[in-house]
């Protein structure tokens, strides 16, 4: 939840050769164990920390309206991507702003760990606001501009950085970890020694579902970045899922056409009649996720100039096309000019610990994939050789093991789940796995996908 910053795809396992060849014995061993191993799997589908609207183990009433995933997992976040006003002094003046990004749920009863914390987190800090500090945020401003617009807002037009601080990121990363630690604890049976290590079906069963409910989350939030251009300004959030929700909640009180929460409209807005605006804000949750920087051009939206595009709206833009495409370069990315991203910020950060010494280096998922095919084609040729020298007593599977080599424009969604030899063992067992995972083009068939 690296919010502004980039957060990366990272390879968790590759396509292995597997199948029915995993289990010998009889036939009824060999059925049992397969029961047994889907009977594993499907639990931890349904585990309701992890489910999304792709699986079958999931349904409306169990998955957040505006991305698909699961609203009972300890981190599961609610957060909008407009400014929120949380009081007004009469009708043009807000005296109290509620950064983007920050849950309200988390000032609640009804909060998450995640979002309780960072609230709590973001309370001792919403008043510090500096060119390079504004509350939990680290941030730079771009020359001649300002951070703080004319209403007291962050103005994320205006940055070239906008990252959660280090320490922050720590802290919310231990929350990671706890509920990574709940979601294997519950791959071992009660009978099991804790030490018994979960197989790499239970893990792929946990990885797939995270990884679809990442990329749900950057879906989401692009949508409802996008919802804020001038032109449109209809916000979007877990509440305002639909763009007509604006016309149930207005303020009275008020001649601009917007939620009661809602900033001032840009002038060029206020021109145009709500049921317009409505009518765009549905062009706009139409487009492809790849679109960069739309805008409104008359009754039309259509991309913009990369160079204007805010920073938090080109960043998840980025990663949702780096998610897609494990092997693309980062500089291929349509983003502003003066845009950067560095190869740690698209990297996997790998940890070894040997010795009771942890060192910690970066991979990317090219070279993590290019490892991984060179590994497969050693295996292929010790296997070619050992099958000639037997004189064909062990026959030659070198042609089988490189079927499994990946391409490098392969998912993180494809690459994390079951592969495709598990998914083709337990057709007949009814096992609720994302079977052909197609990546949602539009925030608006998420939401359609989430059962709205």
């Amino acid at each position: 939840m690296e919010f502004g910053g980039t957060l990366k795809a990272v390879v968790v396992g590759a396509a292995i050769a597997g199948g029915a060849g995993l289990f010998s014995g009889s036939q009824k061993t060999t059925q049992d164990a397969k029961q047994s191993l889907a009977d594993m799997v499907n639990q931890i589908l349904k585990n309701p920390k992890i489910q999304v609207a792709q699986s079958g183990a999931s349904n409306s009433k169990s998955v957040n309206r505006g991305d698909g995933n699961s609203f009972m997992s300890p981190t599961t976040y609610h957060s909008y991507t407009w400014d929120y006003c949380e009081k007004w002094v009469g009708t043009d003046l807000c005296e109290k702003w509620l950064d983007p990004y920050v849950s309200d749920h988390g000032f609640g009863s009804q909060q998450s760990a995640l979002e309780g914390k960072v609230a709590q987190i973001y309370a001792a800090n919403r008043d510090t606001k500096t060119d390079s500090q504004w509350a939990i945020w680290d941030i730079a401003v771009k020359g001649g501009q300002q951070a703080q617009d004319e209403y007291g807002r962050l103005n994320r037009k205006a940055l070239s950085r906008f990252e959660l601080r280090e320490d922050i990121k720590n802290e919310l990363r231990e929350l990671g970890k706890d509920a990574a630690l709940d979601l294997l604890a519950g791959t071992v049976g009660k009978d099991e020694p804790k030490e018994t290590m979960p197989s790499m079906e239970a893990l792929r069963a946990i990885a797939g579902n995270l990884t679809v409910a990442y990329r749900n989350n950057l879906v989401g939030l692009l949508g409802g970045l996008w919802r804020n251009a001038e032109g449109v300004e209809v916000p979007g959030g877990e509440n305002y899922t639909g763009c007509e929700a604006i016309m149930n909640e207005q303020n009275s009180e008020e001649t601009d056409e917007k939620l009661y929460r809602q900033g001032p409209l840009a002038e060029s807005t206020r021109n145009i009649e709500l049921e317009k605006r409505i009518q765009l804000c549905r062009q706009l949750m139409s487009q492809s996720v790849r679109m960069v920087n739309p805008q409104v051009q008359g009754d039309q939206i259509v991309s913009g100039d990369p160079n204007t595009e805010q920073i938090d709206q080109w960043r998840i833009r980025a990663n949702i096309e780096l998610m897609d495409d494990l092997g693309k370069n980062a500089s291929e990315i349509t983003k502003p000019a003066d845009a950067t991203l560095t190869e740690k910020e698209v990297a996997s950060e790998i940890v070894v610990n040997e010795n009771g010494k942890e060192t910690v280096s970066y991979e990317l998922p090219k070279d993590q994939i290019e490892a991984y095919n060179a590994m497969l084609e050693k295996a292929a040729k010790s296997q070619e050789a050992v099958a000639k020298t037997t004189i064909g007593h062990i026959p030659d599977d070198s042609q089988a093991i490189l079927s499994n080599k990946l391409k490098d424009s392969v998912s993180a969604v494809e690459i994390n789940g079951l592969s495709r030899e598990m998914k083709e063992y337990f057709k007949g067992e009814k096992v609720n796995t994302i079977e052909d995972f197609k990546p949602e083009m539009t925030p608006q068939e998420l939401i359609q996908t989430a059962g709205q």
